[in-house]
């Protein structure tokens, strides 16, 4: 199998090599050609560790690679149709065809720099850069061998701040976005902002469900807990971080330690302390949530009020269930 994987590979590489060559032919700068040839090659390279709407790594980072890398991970706002690779300085510097002229390089080695490698999914015909480099910081657009456009900064932080924009400006692919692409979306994004506790992630508002619930067929009630419910299964899928987290927070009232031979044998009081964590993990994204002011609960009417009643106690419900259910596999 690993051989058939590095032999597919290899006649990727090639193809990339020969697309490279007719570029040349059909007249293009034969600098920007390899050079894009050579980020094609890299996502090629790195294809089967791709993730859609995220920034991944290639390799073992040094502890200040690491933060970068992370905030990267945490601040950049994806669409779900695009994947991106990290290269931290030591990768970065090497990254360059010997075709390539001096004069395209945005780093040098007085002033090292990271590159954050972007395309959409199985598609490089449009491959974006980000050079983060103290000296040269910008973004390089490159389309079917050509230098579509740059933008240049003042500093590494002004690139990044940037670079979502970007994306979405030249790295957009579907013109109509199916419901199963909204709800990941909005759900990787609410994810990210309560695991790492993050109270002004950004989001493209048009593409996000609960700022638009109507985009997934829901009101406004159902679109909030259909993302609690989203968000509480993805940040406690692990019955041993259940189990842990619940029994780090001992709130008042849930003085009994869980156990999960305790709650597959039904300990009520165990059962009770757990549902008294879940009620105040699910009370801690609504709070997280009400801080984006998206949603405004003080103006919900009345028969809201009574469905989001009943929805936090359904949610409240379905959610125990999926827990108990791991809990006992």
């Amino acid at each position: 199998m690993k051989e058939m994987k590095e032999t597919e590979k290899q006649k990727r590489l090639e193809k990339v090599r020969e697309k490279v060559r007719a570029r040349i032919d059909e007249g293009r700068d034969p600098r920007i050609a390899h050079w894009q040839g050579a980020l094609e090659s890299l996502l090629v390279t790195v294809h089967d560790h791709l993730v859609a709407g995220e920034v991944i790594t290639v390799e073992s980072l040094k502890p200040d690679d690491i933060r970068q890398f992370r905030n990267l991970q945490i601040t950049l706002d994806f669409s779900p149709f695009v994947n991106a690779v990290f290269l931290p300085p030591h990768l970065a510097e090497k990254f360059n065809p010997p075709e390539v002229a001096e004069d395209m390089g945005r780093s040098s080695e007085k002033s090292p720099s990271t590159k954050v490698v972007v395309s959409r999914l199985n598609d490089y015909n449009r491959i974006l850069t980000a050079e983060l480099s103290p000296a040269k910081p910008g973004i390089d657009i490159f389309d079917s061998g050509s230098l579509l456009g740059s933008y240049n900064y003042n500093t590494p932080e002004e690139c990044i701040s940037d670079l979502s924009k970007i994306i979405w400006i030249h790295l957009r692919d579907r013109e109509v976005w199916q419901q199963a692409d909204y709800i990941n979306y909005t759900e990787g994004w609410f994810y990210r902002s309560a695991c790492h506790n993050i109270p002004d992630l950004p989001i493209n508002v048009n593409y996000s469900y609960i700022h638009h619930p109507v985009l997934i067929r829901l009101n406004t009630v159902a679109a909030i807990f259909k993302l609690m419910k989203a968000t509480l299964l993805g940040m406690y899928a692990d019955p041993d971080r259940i189990i842990a987290a619940a029994n780090d927070a001992r709130l008042s009232g849930a003085a009994t330690e869980i156990s999960r031979e305790g709650l597959v044998r039904g300990d009520a009081e165990q059962k009770k302390a757990l549902d008294l964590w879940l009620e105040d993990r699910l009370l801690s994204l609504l709070k997280l949530l009400q801080g984006y002011d998206i949603v405004n609960f003080n103006a919900f009417s009345e028969s809201e009020q009574r469905e989001f009643k009943t929805m936090f106690t359904r949610t409240m419900t379905d959610v125990l269930n999926k827990i108990t259910e791991k809990i006992s596999e």
